[in-house]
């Protein structure tokens, strides 16, 4: 989920802020310096009030490293909030200043895009963000910097490992990090790097050495942190929750859970609440108060709509980014070759004259000239041929291309042909990601091809998948509706039979009664 994703995030941004950032603001002074640790520290915890001290930092910026340096600590600011709509409308402000400033800030830019694109689930995009930064990285001449960045880097491949589950992977990159723990400790990482560790034994269900983990990660954020990041605090809340509730202490898990929805107050930040409320409802259950569990399964369910809308819109607004950053770059390189053409029409230019004044001055020389001038010519109609090739493959966008229509039927096959339509997860925006495209695409590709909306085909492909667990597998038919809703998928008992019906024709339990006698049958 994006909480796994961004609760570390913020905790090594200050480092490269201060200690790496060559001075900031032209005409920087211990007030300016001041103003931005204070508006990075209180970006994490009290985010409207640091977007006030952004907006005056803003009117003072003068040159690209500043106003990069504030559209960085906005982005934070947005994340903090759980808008990744203005996240990547702060990122992308700040690309576009990309080849004016330092390299530290350079690398900054790359790696917030690439951590969003990572929450996002634009896991393409990640890769090509995480490239650019390894060049950064081999390019790099200051060591302070390049150690920095190979440990930044780490924690982006740990993360991503502990993302798709692959938690044996996760502790063996983070482990590589031992020989940097000094510039850990003294970075005020070590937070970031507990942490890591703590989610990755918790998926390997150690819970002791998680529960270590997840210890000395809150010893170090009170330390280094002094209680500023609501995001790490969360984090760790809902890691040690989550080995209170496997160790069945549902009542230590909601004394800490509720404890800290009090402590969010009045947050913005809505896949915070999301999870906080979801995992307190499933506590509630544990102890069998359904009244409470009811209330709070509300709550998460209201939130998860809001969630739903905000990662839609935002994986919708970062292609629009990144389609604009491709245009950039294609009109860039435009640029260049029209140089190059026009370089080459003035040397035309020129030479064409000296030799018309070498012809009238020497007809004897006047066909060496034509030669010249022929040869010049055709060397600057394939210039012309050039631009006009990479005009022609320029994207058009008033439909959906035929090819990238066939490349989503390809992966919507491939999709269908796993089970990750069962997660509880799966939305339109996250399958559009996974499909590296966008959800109006998809969406009118699902209509166009399935004749059904994105939900009716998830909740198909869902049914289907139970119907053939209850035809393959006999013990299934003995499994309660609840058990066989999770397994596929939906949110709750009553949606499962809902949708089960609308498909099916059917009540669930009537049709796994029918099954059952038809299976019976067939034995006798």
């Amino acid at each position: 989920m994006i909480l796994s994703n961004n609760r570390l995030f913020g905790q090594y941004v200050l480092f490269v802020l201060l200690f790496l950032v060559s001075p900031l603001f032209s005409q920087e002074n211990d007030e300016d310096m001041r103003m931005i640790n204070k508006a990075h520290e209180m970006a994490f915890f009290s985010p409207n009030e640091a977007l006030k001290l952004t907006d005056h930092m803003l009117k003072k910026a003068s040159t690209a490293d500043d106003h990069v340096t504030v559209y960085l600590i906005e982005a934070d600011i947005n994340i903090a909030k759980g808008d990744y709509d203005k996240t990547a409308e702060s990122l992308f402000k700040a690309n576009r200043l990309i080849n004016k400033v330092n390299d530290s800030l350079k690398a900054e830019i790359v790696f917030h895009k690439a951590f969003l694109a990572r929450t996002l689930k634009l896991y393409n995009q990640f890769d090509n963000y995480v490239s650019v930064v390894k060049i950064l990285k081999e390019k790099e001449d200051n060591a302070s910097l390049k150690s920095y960045l190979d440990i930044k880097l780490t924690f982006e491949e740990a993360n991503m490992f502990i993302d798709q589950e692959n938690y044996t992977q996760a502790i063996t990159v983070i482990n590589t990090l031992d020989k940097y723990r000094k510039e850990i400790e003294e970075g005020q990482l070590s937070d970031v790097y507990y942490l890591i560790k703590a989610k990755a034994y918790k998926g390997l269900e150690k819970y002791e050495e998680s529960y270590k983990y997840y210890n000395l990660a809150s010893a170090s954020y009170v330390k280094d942190h002094k209680n500023t990041n609501l995001l790490t605090e969360t984090a760790l809340v809902l890691g040690t929750a989550d080995l209170d509730y496997f160790k069945k202490d549902y009542t230590a898990a909601l004394d800490k859970l509720t404890q800290h929805l009090k402590r969010l107050g009045d947050s913005e930040n809505n896949y915070l609440l999301e999870k906080l409320n979801n995992r307190v409802a499933i506590n509630y259950l544990g102890l069998n108060d359904k009244e409470n569990h009811l209330k709070y399964n509300d709550a998460f369910l209201s939130y998860n709509k809001k969630v739903y809308d905000l990662e839609t819109s935002a994986v919708n607004s970062a292609y629009n980014y990144i389609n604009e950053e491709q245009a950039l770059n294609l009109e860039t390189k435009e640029n260049s070759l029209k140089a190059i053409v026009f370089s080459a029409l003035g040397a035309l230019f020129l030479i064409a004259l000296f030799g018309n004044l070498l012809y009238f001055s020497n007809k004897a020389k006047k066909k060496r000239l034509k030669e010249i001038i022929g040869y010049l010519e055709i060397t600057n109609k394939l210039l012309v041929d050039s631009v006009d090739k990479v005009k022609s493959i320029s994207p058009k966008k008033l439909s959906i291309p035929t090819e990238t229509e066939q490349n989503i039927l390809v992966g919507l096959k491939k999709f269908e042909s796993t089970v990750k339509y069962t997660s509880k997860d799966m939305s339109l925006a996250t399958l559009a990601a996974q499909l590296d495209t966008n959800t109006k695409y998809l969406s009118e590709i699902i209509n166009k091809h399935y004749n059904d909306n994105f939900n009716a085909y998830i909740n198909k492909l869902r049914v289907n998948y139970i119907i053939e667990k209850l035809k393959n597998e006999p013990e299934y038919l003995n499994y309660k509706i609840s058990y066989l809703a999770e397994e596929s998928g939906f949110s709750s008992h009553s949606s499962f039979a809902t949708v089960f019906k609308s498909i099916t024709g059917i009540a669930p339990t009537v049709f796994i009664d029918m099954l059952g006698k038809e299976i019976h049958n067939k034995k006798a």
